[in-house]
């Protein structure tokens, strides 16, 4: 893991466009992330695992400027993509960065400093075999809840139903975890993936759960 995440780094620094403010290049990937220095301010922070083309990581941002906005992708060119519109649209509370998602949340993400972790249509490997492979299971139950503040959220979305069970079921099983219905106004931002779908008449599968321990 330690290997991919010095690997994807150095390709970040390689290819990033010079002087982009929005990429988080730190001197180290063995140490925690420091979000006033990133964003230049203390606001509450929030994580997207996952950012894909930025579609719901820009209107979010948007509609929550008093809010500080990470977006951990692993394909150079999305991250472009988002940073291009980022900086369009002014947008001064997102940052990205290029890393696996794991890695992030278990070693860059300071312990109880998230307000939220969002985690939209993840691989599924639909098939069983591959189910090892998800991103989502009872281990990143753990890894979230050291990553939250006390009363952070994470918030779920999938297309997948088996994926979905599994989601269910890893965080009902963890007791440090509270489900709790998602706000209406987050449902309402979709990323373009969830918009496809669901004009093929794919449902949004989503929830949410509440850090208590």
């Amino acid at each position: 893991m330690v290997y991919c995440a010095l690997r994807y780094m150095s390709a970040l620094v390689e290819s990033a466009p010079a002087g982009e403010e929005t990429f988080i290049l730190p001197p180290t990937i063995m140490e925690r992330l420091d979000y006033p220095t990133i964003f230049g301010e203390a606001r509450p922070v929030e994580l997207e695992l996952g950012a894909g083309d930025g579609s719901f990581l820009l209107e979010y941002a948007r509609l929550n400027p008093d809010r500080s906005f990470v977006g951990v992708e692993r394909l150079l060119g999305r991250l472009r993509k988002i940073d291009k519109k980022a900086r369009r649209q002014e947008l001064d509370n997102i940052r990205v960065l290029r890393l696996e998602a794991s890695y992030v949340v278990d070693w860059m993400i300071p312990r109880n400093s998230l307000d939220a972790i969002h985690v939209y249509f993840p691989d599924p490997w639909p098939k069983r075999r591959h189910w090892p492979r998800r991103l989502v299971n009872a281990a990143f139950t753990q890894l979230t809840h050291k990553a939250l503040k006390a009363g952070g959220v994470v918030h779920l979305r999938t297309d997948d139903e088996s994926y979905f069970a599994q989601m269910q079921e890893v965080y009902e099983a963890n007791p440090l975890f509270r489900r709790e219905p998602t706000p209406e106004t987050l449902l309402a931002v979709k990323t373009d993936f969830e918009k496809d779908f669901n004009a093929k008449g794919i449902p949004t599968r989503s929830g949410s759960w509440r850090s208590v321990g």
